[in-house]
């Protein structure tokens, strides 16, 4: 395997989360302990929102509408500097923030899926949570109240759709796997085993336009790469305590992959030879 050398794009943005490439040329994430979310652009680093709360994942729809998955502040709570919010789904445009959806208990990540729903996972608690309740996956149309597709894995984290649009891939952190689901009908199969990430628990992840997944493997240090078999190919290192918690493709051509690492606060780059994956509604 061959190893890249990342360059920093970002610093002092607290619990990063929730990289997102904008269809106007913009990275967008999340911080959870600030309880907002950031936008990188050729202007620098701005703040687009105040959320409160934990936002945790990210993901654009139409409009240039941002969608937050709201875990409700309870990570990292010991160092928040903004009040908790309720735990939910909520909408950013422009800079105000409206909720699609309460009543759910710590949503993680979320993405769009073919049919044009809001797939999202909620693992329901803190990780170091003694009190383990099965993790969720839910799909949520405009309009619509969150309707439950699966239940079981043991911290339901990231979320994506691969190359194959009836293939939607879980992080299950607490087991060190990633989980794959066929969409039939807006109802999910059961999940078969398609990758492992050991060392390090799996988080947020995307696809490349060759079919290669990335998973930010958190206390791997890396973000670490699998072909379509789920066969580990290549590791990219985020540096010695690093914590990688998600990552996307962006950049003008496509091929920078962006990566969020928590425990420094900072925002990763590497530059690779393939472009990303495009994603719902987009692709």
């Amino acid at each position: 395997m061959r190893h890249m050398e990342s360059r920093i794009v970002a610093t002092g943005v607290g619990f990063c989360e929730g990289p997102v490439w904008s269809r106007d040329g913009r990275l967008a994430f999340t911080s959870i302990d600030q309880g907002r979310l950031y936008e990188l652009g050729s202007g620098g680093l701005t703040v687009r929102a105040e959320t409160g709360g934990g936002p945790n994942g990210l993901t654009e729809g139409r409009g240039g509408i941002l969608y937050v998955a709201q875990n409700g502040g309870g990570l990292g709570s010991e160092e928040r500097t903004t009040p908790p919010a309720e735990p939910g789904i909520q909408r950013v445009k422009g800079d105000q923030v409206t909720y699609l959806a309460r009543g759910l208990e710590a949503p993680n990540d979320l993405c769009f899926g073919p049919d044009g729903r809001l797939y999202f996972t909620d693992p329901r608690g803190p990780a170091a949570s003694g009190d383990r309740q099965p993790g969720r996956i839910y799909a949520l149309a405009e309009g619509g109240e969150p309707e439950l597709l699966a239940e079981g894995p043991a911290y339901t984290n990231g979320i994506a759709f691969g190359p194959d649009a009836a293939e939607l891939y879980v992080a299950e952190t607490m087991r060190q796997r990633a989980l794959l689901y066929h969409v039939q009908d807006g109802a999910l199969s059961e999940p078969a085993d398609f990758c492992r990430t050991d060392p390090g628990y799996p988080d947020g992840m995307c696809f490349d336009q060759e079919g290669r997944l990335y998973v930010a493997a958190t206390l791997a240090h890396e973000v670490q790469v699998f072909d379509r078999r789920g066969s580990r190919v290549e590791s990219l290192p985020c540096g010695e305590d690093s914590m990688p918690t998600n990552c996307c493709f962006g950049g003008s051509d496509g091929k920078t992959l962006f990566v969020t690492e928590s425990r420094g606060g900072r925002v990763l780059a590497f530059d690779l030879t393939v472009p990303g994956l495009h994603l719902f509604p987009f692709r």
